[in-house]
């Protein structure tokens, strides 16, 4: 795909496997959106320019090209470069050369690159222990070209990471029965580490994430003959007498929500496996088919003020959920919907996690700009802002290694294309530029998604929230976007009984949990606590106001100014968020008429409520 995009008024369709946007095209291209849309592009793992070997003792290496925004297309420069850092080391003397690790992990590699780099290592010779390509775009024929590496490498591999792909029964099995087949599992090792009576151990295999329906075909693993157990831990398998062949993560049952046969078959047409045939016979499927806006995350773009607030210090973010720390703990307990690193054990309270599950925060190089300008000042949080930045353990980064954040550069999105002719209001209320570029931006991110509610704005700024409700009247897709002060959202989810917002407030002030809080924070939970009443009060507010500025216009004066309706739609959101908090305290007081005031408050809350959507028709 294209590397860059020209800013413009209107952008083409989203569509699955364009990989230089976020999300999940940055962490898992199946099911996920990758935007060809105005001026965005991942930050991150955008490409790099010069490949990169590490050598060892004797004939060791390794090679790590973790997140560097690989494609199946440059993969193929890669083999040639290779042989001539091996000529340069070694010249015409080479020893057998074994690769202690091998990491594509975290790119945009498909089947035709997991090949190249197959095929390159087999006609080299080298071995290899650890292989990773998790959290790419690898299919059935990029399984079994793994498949064929482990059968035939010239020494047994140890380790394969393949979660996060788009790998079905069929590619499951062809890794099964090439293990089988060769007859190498389990293996003889000299490591230190778990090994039966007979000194051998089994290949550690990490499938989970893909499109696996093990109930499907167990019949069928059971007759590759393979001896396979599911453990916690690379030395946690059974019996402890025999080892088995090859021990899965015991996550492995965690699978994404597999696509339709007719998109499966036409995937898969061209990756047939010589050692497998489909049960089914292929379904054809129209190839403009809509992959389906359902599977998309949702995306929580944060300006500069609610970075800074989410990225305060323990002291100041203590007994908050929406801070990075908090969100964090949730991640760490099992309790939020995310794609978690590879070597992480998932809690098994977790459960599958489709990709309209996941709420993905999104930070633009916009606010990352404003967030130098103001530790430039001389701000008092100067030194929390320049490691949040640029420190490699920063919340950003262990944010963006956990699945739920990702940082966008938007260098080509110079101008203004939603908000053109609001600069000098948004200037009135003290906006920043920045700002004001952030909110267009995630408008045009919007645009791009057929489902409403997917987008909300986060921001620490009142006036920014104002600016929004005043500006939803006549901009273009204002209204799909729920702008979202983060101490409201903080209010709300402190007071929720019902869908378990308060059990997750409480869990965000532990980094661990021994069982499962009963709540897990996910896209549907945020748009029933905040998107939907965010909107309908955004809309509520829009329908009341008159006609909005031109382009060009100061938006002042009586033609761009709320009516008392406005403040009064306002002000009753933000009662019923209030009685939200207060209603639990009245529920467990033990005055005699608590009961009786609660009810009361639960009548006006409905009524209130009813009151808001009627008005957003």
């Amino acid at each position: 795909s294209s590397r860059s995009a020209q800013a413009s008024g209107s952008a083409a369709r989203p569509s699955a496997g364009c990989g230089y946007l976020l999300p999940v095209a940055a962490r898992c291209p199946v099911g996920g959106l990758a935007c060809a849309m105005p001026g965005g592009r991942r930050r991150w793992g955008s490409g790099r320019d010069t490949w990169r070997v590490q050598w060892g003792e004797g004939g060791t290496l390794k090679v790590e090209h973790e997140g560097d925004g690989l494609t199946d297309a440059m993969l193929q420069d890669w083999g040639p470069w290779m042989d001539a850092q091996i000529e340069r080391k070694f010249g015409s003397d080479c020893p057998p050369l074994v690769a202690s690790t091998l990491n594509f992990s975290r790119n945009d590699i498909g089947d035709e690159g997991v090949r190249t780099v197959v095929e390159y290592l087999k006609s080299r010779e080298i071995s290899v222990q650890m292989v990773k390509f998790f959290k790419n775009g690898i299919g059935d024929v990029g399984a079994w070209a793994i498949g064929q590496l482990l059968a035939h490498a010239r020494e047994p591999v140890h380790e394969v990471h393949l979660s996060h792909n788009r790998i079905s029964e069929q590619g499951a099995l062809s890794i099964f029965e090439a293990v089988a087949r060769s007859k190498r599992y389990p293996y003889h090792v000299d490591r230190a580490g778990r090994r039966d009576p007979q000194g051998l151990t089994p290949i550690w295999l990490r499938m989970e994430y893909n499109f696996i329906r093990w109930a499907s075909i167990e019949k069928r693993l059971e007759q590759t003959q393979v001896r396979w157990c599911a453990a916690e831990s690379r030395d946690g398998w059974g019996p402890k007498d025999l080892s088995p062949m090859v021990c899965m993560h015991s996550s492995y049952v965690n699978q994404k929500e597999p696509p339709s046969a007719g998109q499966a078959a036409a995937r898969g047409r061209s990756a047939q496996s010589p050692l497998l045939q489909p049960a089914d016979p292929p379904i054809e499927e129209d190839p403009d088919a809509d992959v389906g806006a359902e599977e998309v995350p949702m995306y929580m773009f944060l300006d500069a003020s609610a970075v800074r607030r989410f990225a305060a210090d323990k002291g100041c973010a203590k007994e908050r959920l929406f801070t990075f720390p908090g969100l964090l703990n949730l991640c760490q307990q099992g309790h939020m919907k995310c794609t978690p690193p590879d070597d992480v054990p998932v809690p098994p309270w977790l459960g599958p996690v489709a990709e309209r599950d996941r709420i993905v925060m999104v930070i633009t190089d916009t606010v990352l700009e404003e967030l130098a300008a103001i530790a430039e000042q001389g701000s008092s949080d100067r030194r929390q802002l320049e490691w949040l930045t640029t420190a490699s353990d920063s919340y950003i980064k262990r944010s963006h290694a956990w699945g739920i954040l990702e940082v966008l550069e938007t260098t080509a999105h110079t101008q203004l294309i939603k908000l053109v002719g609001w600069e000098q209001r948004a200037k009135e209320l003290r906006i920043s530029r920045w700002a004001l570029r952030n909110l267009d931006f995630a408008c045009l991110w919007d645009s791009q998604i057929d489902s409403p509610g997917k987008v909300v704005f986060v921001t620490g700024d009142e006036a920014l929230c104002s600016f929004a409700m005043e500006a939803a009247r006549s901009v273009d897709g204002l209204q799909r976007v729920a702008v979202a002060h983060v101490h409201k959202i903080d209010r709300v989810f402190a007071g929720d009984r019902e869908h378990g917002g308060n059990r997750l407030y409480e869990a965000a002030q532990r980094p661990k949990a021994s069982k499962s809080c009963g709540a897990c924070l996910s896209a549907q939970i945020m748009t029933s606590l905040v998107l939907e009443p965010g909107l309908a009060a955004a809309a509520a507010a829009a329908t009341a106001m008159v006609p909005a500025p031109v382009a060009g216009s100061t938006a002042r004066g009586d033609a761009t100014v709320p009516d008392a309706s406005v403040e009064l739609l306002a002000a009753l959101q933000e009662a019923q968020t209030l009685l939200s908090e207060i209603r639990p305290v009245i529920e467990v007081s033990t005055h005699p008429n608590a009961a009786q005031c609660a009810e009361r408050v639960k009548e006006v809350q409905e009524r209130w409520k009813a009151t808001i959507f009627r008005h957003a028709q």
